[in-house]
């Protein structure tokens, strides 16, 4: 059956109804083991054959994403490539091509900014889009998201599962509940009824630590964690335990945080959230360098370059902090913009205090179509640009981990 047809409603088979149309709708699409699946498209004979993406299973490699057909041996993102080998002998491994899933992402974005005016990229593979306002245009939300999902397979040849939602995170998880290819609508009012059944893990923002500890206070569903005193769970888990207290109960945000891809503040970034708050500076630096990195990275991978650099923390208060700083001139280059983000963090002294999550993103987007003249002071190889040159060329042809800043090395 084409992929782009296949039409999951809910657990019991019945189509459900559409959300009333005095609830803002926010759609979630996520893609189905995007990774393999790019690679599957690019090569169709590995359909359906175990595929492995990440690093060599003869050295430290890591898995990072994974088909289906592997999935069913046991084999999961994060596992070691070595250990993956040995559940699933037969497994093809690859090693991550960024140009491939970038290159698709833009163009999954490009698709979805069709659909809506307000679509919020959350990662390489995921996105949230408001189709309040355009869902009738498509005769309901239900018909907008199969319309999408023909359009992505039309032209990437790639499934994605969509939840449909009321609110934010529900959006989110309703995603998850019929992969691959599936399409899960929650009606308003009956967030409850979705969410109550579930196991705690499965709250968005609980992790397997948070799970443990939940359980150790009988808190075993999200419907337990619904019922629990808001009291005690602000008591052990401060803020953090309100914001899931609430969450359990249906009640989230209902906004989709999007940028106009035609006005000068469209930006690339990247995000990361550590296990446990961090506070050591080493640690905090590293990541930073690392996904300054990142971003460079994909601003040379779309033809981009921009100006101004964007410090994102969170607090284990969940309390959100940026600060941005506009430079003289348009960059692309890693370490120009670990500079500046480095500047903002310690400008602000905003180390002082346990990091929960950490980001940093590049706005004032100039598409690059030619590049400028070299400073004929400046010795070629001395330009931090022509570093990072030699840094693509090397992940191209021997993938994304072959080389890193040593920084960027620690554990996190």
């Amino acid at each position: 059956m084409n992929p782009a047809r296949k039409f999951c409603t809910n657990d019991r088979g019945k189509k459900q109804k559409e959300p009333g149309p005095h609830r803002r709708l926010i759609m979630h699409i996520d893609m189905d083991a995007f990774f393999a699946a790019v690679e599957e498209a690019h090569l169709p004979v590995l359909k359906g054959k175990p595929v492995i993406i990440g690093g060599p299973a003869d050295g430290r490699g890591v898995v990072t994403t994974c088909s289906y057909e592997a999935r069913k041996y046991g084999v999961h993102s994060a596992m070691s490539s070595a250990e993956a080998i040995k559940l699933c002998p037969q497994g093809i491994f690859i090693h991550t091509s960024a140009y491939k899933y970038s290159h698709a992402s833009l163009e999954i974005m490009k698709i979805l900014s069709e659909f809506s005016p307000q679509v919020e990229p959350f990662s390489v593979d995921e996105a949230f889009l408001d189709i309040t306002n355009t869902a009738n245009r498509y005769g309901g939300p239900a018909n907008l998201a199969m319309e999408v999902k023909r359009r992505i397979w039309d032209s990437q040849k790639l499934t994605a599962s969509i939840g449909i939602a009321a609110i934010r995170f529900v959006a989110k998880m309703a995603s998850g509940v019929h992969k691959p290819d599936g399409l899960t609508i929650i009606e308003p009012g009956r967030e409850k009824e979705f969410l109550w059944p579930q196991p705690i893990g499965k709250l968005w923002g609980v992790g397997p630590k948070s799970e443990v500890a939940f359980n150790k206070l009988g808190i075993k569903t999200i419907g337990d964690l619904a019922n629990y005193p808001k009291a005690k769970m602000k008591k052990y888990f401060g803020v953090v335990g309100e914001s899931l207290s609430d969450m359990a109960n249906g009640i989230g945000e209902d906004e989709v945080r999007f940028t106009d891809g035609d006005s000068d503040d469209k930006s690339m970034g990247h995000e990361h959230t550590f296990d446990e708050d961090v506070i050591n500076p080493d640690r905090i630096l590293g990541m930073l360098l690392y996904l300054s990195d990142k971003v460079s990275r994909r601003l040379r991978m779309g033809g981009y370059k921009g100006r101004t650099i964007t410090l994102k923390l969170k607090y284990s208060d969940l309390k959100l902090i940026t600060r941005a700083r506009t430079i003289f001139k348009n960059t692309d280059c890693a370490n120009t913009i670990y500079e500046t983000a480095r500047y903002l963090l310690e400008k602000n002294r905003f180390t002082e205090r346990p990091i929960r999550l950490i980001g940093v993103s590049v706005a004032s987007l100039e598409k690059i179509e030619f590049e400028l003249q070299q400073d004929l002071l400046e010795p070629p190889s001395l330009r931090a640009d022509r570093v990072d040159e030699v840094i693509d060329y090397l992940r191209d042809k021997f993938g994304e981990h072959s080389i890193r800043f040593a920084r960027t090395q620690l554990k996190y």
